[in-house]
């Protein structure tokens, strides 16, 4: 097992690994997942930049970026508390806000080790010490990333500290986006139901039918296939909360499994032709801010004074007979 501090397409990054995985995170950019291999097989799992200037042109679609909070607010703006909220408006087409702060932040190395059979690498990000962030989300609020890699497993743990003297609202995502092969890999999702949504790409409140959710189960083909969808997860109902992609020439299979906190999917294959899949878990919906449904639905999180949340995804590699 190694960790050690290196550069990915001359940036600087972190690089651990074991016998059969290895990662590579990014801390200026957004503490990004850029990398993560199968080592005996050699496949990339996750879809990677060539250069840094095509990163920065599409920052969501390589890697694992850090959504907080995920998806859309219409109009970049909510209330909570009393208080408007003015968020950038960054999806201008739509008029709306994207993605959150952090994707594109500078985030700080905390911790690098290794014991206990495992590779641990820590980091943080303090958003009241971004001006542009604190103008805009003005909260004492700490964000941690650990990264752990034990034989075949990789796990991403968010903790959400909230160090101010008021309640934040919050929610979490990745929009992870993986290697998908549209003429063989086939794709398996816990999905319940299916979010309506406008033609800004955002819930109306209703829920629908899923239309594939047989073809969910059994693995389906993405061929010929656009998604750009949010659906509520099954696995609030006691299943597994997992996406889970199958290559069938390398015999591999790559679980993306969420703890409870993880209420919503999102999946997005661009124009399907692109050869990736962005799986996204989210504890909370799209524009859940401004949605006026339970919070038990739409994941929309409340952090107290002096209080800390946590969320937990694993990435489990596995190869046919193992």
């Amino acid at each position: 097992m190694t960790i050690e501090h290196t550069t990915y397409l001359g940036v600087p990054a972190i690089k651990a690994g074991n016998d059969q995985a290895e990662f590579i995170i990014v801390p200026e950019w957004g503490s990004n997942v850029i990398s993560l291999q199968d080592k005996k097989t050699g496949m990339r799992l996750l879809r990677e930049p060539k250069t840094p200037e095509q990163f920065h042109d599409t920052p969501m679609l390589f890697g694992i970026p850090v959504l907080f909070p995920p998806n859309r607010i219409t109009d970049g703006t909510f209330r909570f508390h009393g208080r408007t909220y003015h968020f950038d408006i960054n999806e201008k087409d739509k008029h709306n806000h994207i993605h959150g702060f952090l994707y594109s932040a500078h985030w700080k190395v905390v911790t690098m080790k290794e014991g206990d059979g495992h590779l641990l690498a820590e980091t943080e990000i303090d958003l009241s010490k971004i001006p542009h962030v604190y103008e805009q989300f003005p909260h004492d609020v700490i964000v941690r990333m650990s990264y752990t890699l034990k034989d075949n497993v990789f796990s991403q743990r968010a903790l959400i500290i909230n160090k101010g003297t008021e309640a934040l609202p919050w929610g979490l995502g990745y929009h992870t986006s993986f290697i998908f092969h549209e003429d063989s890999s086939r794709l398996f999702l816990t999905a319940d139901r299916k979010w309506e949504l406008n033609d800004r790409f955002v819930p109306t409140g209703s829920l629908l039918d899923v239309p594939d959710k047989e073809a969910f189960q059994e693995g389906m083909s993405l061929k010929n296939k656009q998604f750009d969808d949010v659906f509520l997860s099954s696995g609030r109902n006691g299943e597994k909360n997992e996406a889970v992609i199958f290559h069938p020439s390398e015999q591999l299979t790559v679980t993306y499994r969420a703890d409870r906190a993880f209420k919503h999917w999102v999946v997005y294959n661009g124009d399907g032709k692109q050869g990736f899949v962005s799986l996204e878990p989210y504890t909370s919906v799209t524009d859940a801010f401004n949605l006026n449904l339970p919070s038990s639905l739409t994941g929309l999180q409340i952090l107290e004074p002096g209080g800390e949340a946590s969320a937990s995804c694993d990435i489990i590699i596995q190869r046919k007979g193992k």
